[in-house]
């Protein structure tokens, strides 16, 4: 299969389905099963978390994002997987939950910070592609995510409701609750959730370690004694665990806490639109071992290690509006202490050794005017990052001190159903806690990365047919490379960067729907004269869907292409490549009921046809008792699942 050729109609596609728009009607709600999020927003993904969604709906936030075209997640076993966006993640990823970063302890990524954030427990999730903001923290190399809360104040006192039974294959079992008490004065709000699951099995039948299971809870109240303010508190909590088949240990103990404080004062002044301040912390105590979660081999010791990481930080941002300008300026901190122990079943015993932590302060300004008939919007950015080594001289530079610069430019224009943009950015980011940790002890000094990127495209919106191309030409000095040999070791090098992703749907009858969406990226390490490693390949998703507002049922078909593409031994703090992967086709189904306004009923059949295969975003396998070694970690074969919400 060319899928390459295959793809080369869309755009010719999208006119055709243009012609045919204008008799047909406008379909009036959501679809009830979610294969694919489309780009409503120039470069900016918004999408509902708790919205069933096939292949089977999330279990962490890895998960979700995988929904979304240009990302991919690399798979460790059933849970916990590293997000990547077109190709890149990590630090160069930021990620958000209710306004603070999360951070991991692991060494070894065993816990990125979207193992620690179930989807359904936020409101709204929103993705920045490419360096296109400076609101979301500084280095978005590749963009950030934000997980997000937001309750709507009540204006007479009530109650309301949300909730969800998830039962599927492996033995999967999720359960969520989220309450909310309120009136004129505020509102208290609280938040359940249980997943779990078994291992699953690959469509040649073999059983993967990666059985999961994590519990988390979140309060939050508020204070609204008037229309345009609110004061808000929040702690969230949460247990887990989970089997990984790509290594010698598992993660025995995923526990996080975070505490916040943010207030809201709207509408202070013709000029100022509104005032925010906010302050967080996260603590991740993370354990991995290679007892707990399987079976010891004779020859082999007990072994255990507690990393944990701290992290406060604080922002106060204003919104202003002068001279036809809305734009919002704001300041940020952040600092962040990690330390760990290594033992074996003593391992709580043992003190823990701090090894590094790092501070940051920010400076920013973001804002958008007309012009020419179109919009122009723009950022600046300034960080100033203070990296340190805690722990015994002879593991490099004890202190590094970076200066960091951000910022972009973009214009859009609305020309009748089509809004085509221009963007340019530059980001810089400093090595993070990973990165740093490969070059201890050999006094190398690594150089921040530096990011240009040109992204262009156009948005179409019509009465049935929606669609969004975006493109990406990107040069990175000083990239992080990680090579995967014995000793495992960061430098820079050159890299190039290109690519594109594209959505479109078709409502072609009152009830139908064709809908597709294919991401491509393509990068070269020039120093190395490689490939650059951890880079996707082409892959697509179409489906064709039914949907009457009370029933509905879709087919779903996803194809990747092969990747000839690779460098062995290379990659990032999460993965490195492994070899080329041939390409693969799978076919979903799935179908609902709305029973009721309060009541939706959905169930999918995830690989139809227990294809077995890999992605090229994966870990390579293990040996673990009991269970057999593949090359890469396998998706799961066919799987079965069934969700039903409420809503009151």
């Amino acid at each position: 299969m060319n899928l390459k050729k295959a793809l080369l109609p869309l755009p010719l596609a999208m006119a055709v389905c243009h012609a045919f728009a204008a008799d047909l009607p406008t379909f009036q709600g959501d679809r009830i099963v979610v294969t694919a999020v489309q780009s409503d927003q120039v470069l900016t993904v918004a999408t509902d978390p708790r919205a069933p969604r096939q292949p089977v709906p999330a279990g962490d936030g890895a998960d979700l994002l995988k929904t979304i075209p240009g990302f991919s997640v690399v798979r460790k076993g059933g849970s916990s997987g590293d997000p990547l966006l077109r190709g890149l993640g990590g630090s160069r990823l930021n990620i958000l939950a209710n306004g603070g970063f999360v951070y991991g302890g692991c060494p070894g990524r065993m816990d990125p910070p979207t193992a620690y954030l179930f989807p359904d427990a936020y409101d709204k999730v929103v993705v920045v592609k490419g360096p296109q903001s400076v609101k979301y923290g500084g280095a978005l190399i590749s963009g950030a995510v934000s997980f997000e809360r937001k309750v709507k104040p009540f204006d007479e006192s009530g109650l309301r409701f949300d909730g969800s039974l998830l039962a599927g294959s492996a033995q999967r079992q999720d359960v969520y609750t989220d309450l909310t008490v309120g009136g004129k004065q505020g509102y208290l709000r609280l938040i359940d959730s249980h997943n779990q699951a078994g291992d699953y099995r690959d469509g040649d039948g073999q059983k993967v370690h990666s059985a999961y299971q994590r519990d988390s809870q979140s309060l939050i109240a508020g204070l609204t004694p008037g229309r345009d303010t609110t004061i808000e508190l929040s702690g969230d909590f949460g247990r887990g665990r989970a089997a990984y088949a790509d290594r010698m240990m598992d993660g025995s103990q995923f526990d996080r806490s975070a505490w916040g404080v943010k207030a809201e004062q709207r509408n202070i002044a013709p000029w100022l639109d509104a005032l925010r301040v906010a302050a967080n912390r996260s603590y991740a105590d993370h354990v991995m071992d290679n007892y707990s979660l399987r079976q010891l081999a004779p020859d082999k010791a007990q072994r255990a290690s507690n990393p944990d990481r701290n992290t406060d930080a604080a922002k106060l941002e204003a919104d202003l509006a002068l001279y036809g300008i809305d734009f919002t300026i704001g300041a940020d901190w952040q600092r962040d202490r990690h330390t760990s122990r290594v033992g074996g079943t003593n391992y709580a015993s043992l003190p823990r050794i701090a090894d590094q932590h790092l501070q940051r302060a920010g400076l920013y300004l973001e804002g958008s005017l007309p012009l020419y008939g179109g919009k122009l919007t723009a950022g600046w950015r300034h960080d100033r990052v203070r990296a340190y080594y805690d722990a015994s001289p002879g593991r490099g530079e004890q202190l590094q001190d970076y200066r960091l610069y951000s910022g972009f430019a973009r214009y859009e224009r609305q020309q009748g159903n089509w809004t085509p943009y221009l963007g340019l950015g530059i980001a810089q980011r400093a090595p993070d806690y990973w990165e740093r940790s490969y070059v201890a002890g050999k006094r190398a000094v690594l150089q921040p990365e530096r990011n240009a990127q040109l992204d262009f495209g156009a948005l179409y919106r019509g009465d049935s047919v929606k669609g969004s191309v975006s493109a990406y030409l990107s040069r990175i000095d000083d990239f992080l490379l990680v090579d995967d040999d014995a000793s495992q070791t960061t430098r820079n090098i050159q890299a190039y960067r290109y690519g594109l992703e594209g959505d479109l749907s078709w409502q072609f009858a009152p009830d139908w729907q064709l809908a597709g969406s294919a991401a491509y990226s393509w990068g070269a390490n020039t120093t190395d004269d490689r490939p650059l490693a951890q880079t996707p390949p082409l892959s697509a998703t179409m489906s064709l869907a039914w949907d009457n507002q009370t029933w509905a049922g879709a087919l779903v078909w996803r194809v990747a292409a092969g990747q000839g593409r690779y460098a062995i031994g290379q990659g990032n703090i999460a993965s490195s490549d492994i070899g080329p992967t041939p390409g693969f086709a799978t076919l979903s189904l799935n179908g609902g009921w709305r029973v009721s306004k309060a009541l939706k009923l959905t169930a999918g059949l995830d690989n139809l046809f227990n294809r077995t295969y890999a992605e090229h975003i994966s870990s390579s396998g293990a040996d673990v008792a009991g269970y057999a070694r593949a090359l890469r970690v396998n998706e799961p074969g066919r799987t079965l699942w069934l969700k039903l919400q409420a809503h009151w």
